[in-house]
């Protein structure tokens, strides 16, 4: 898939990637226990990422942790006829509150740091495979993980024997084609289609 097409046809840029990415765990963070894809984009419909990922994160987090004496009732009722969507999204999820745990010091500026400035190789030298040190790989593995030399050498000479007959790692991509204008997503959740109706409706 390419993030154009998550964009056109789900309104997913990069900051809501960023923020599905903190709701639902990944790399960097555990994400936020009892929820979900649905839930996760009901979220971002209703606190939008449009001020910033740490903005519209924190206001989900402030809903969260607040208390309404109306939650007392235990009523679900989702009357749509004059709601917004956040009060939409709070008559649909009171229960949520004592069933989502965020973690401790969510959204974290070190997590969401690690997804919107990743640590990357920036130099545009040209990539090439080189073929491995098999002594210093033998003295590394002998020093610090307490192999015998000989096992060392049983485990990287066919590595070696490989590489230097030229085979090369099969691509992903060979497997499969893209082209352009095809389905990014066949949603079949009624709540999840409504999340995208919602959303679209209120582009400019």
């Amino acid at each position: 898939y390419r993030a154009e097409d998550a964009e056109r046809e789900m309104l997913l840029g990069g900051d809501e990637m960023v923020a599905l990415a903190m709701l639902l765990g990944g790399d960097y963070t555990e994400g936020v226990r009892g929820v979900g894809i649905v839930n996760a984009m009901e979220i971002l419909r209703a606190f939008p990422m449009t001020p910033g990922v740490k903005e519209g994160l924190s206001e989900y987090r402030k809903w969260l942790d607040g208390f309404d004496p109306s939650d007392a009732k235990g009523s679900s009722s989702v009357e749509a006829e004059g709601l917004s969507g956040l009060q939409k999204f709070h008559a649909s999820h009171r229960s949520a509150r004592s069933r989502w745990v965020c973690p401790k010091h969510f959204p974290a500026e070190n997590v969401l740091n690690a997804y919107l400035n990743p640590v990357v190789d920036k130099s545009s030298a040209r990539f090439s495979w080189g073929v491995p040190d098999v002594d210093k790989l033998v003295d590394f593995c002998t020093r610090n993980m307490g192999w015998e030399a000989s096992d060392a050498r049983r485990m990287l000479d066919p590595v070696v024997k490989r590489l230097e007959s030229g085979m090369k790692q099969t691509r992903l991509d060979l497997f499969m084609s893209y082209s352009d204008n095809i389905q990014f997503a066949n949603v079949r959740s009624k709540r999840l289609r409504s999340v995208f109706g919602d959303i679209q409706r209120a582009q400019p």
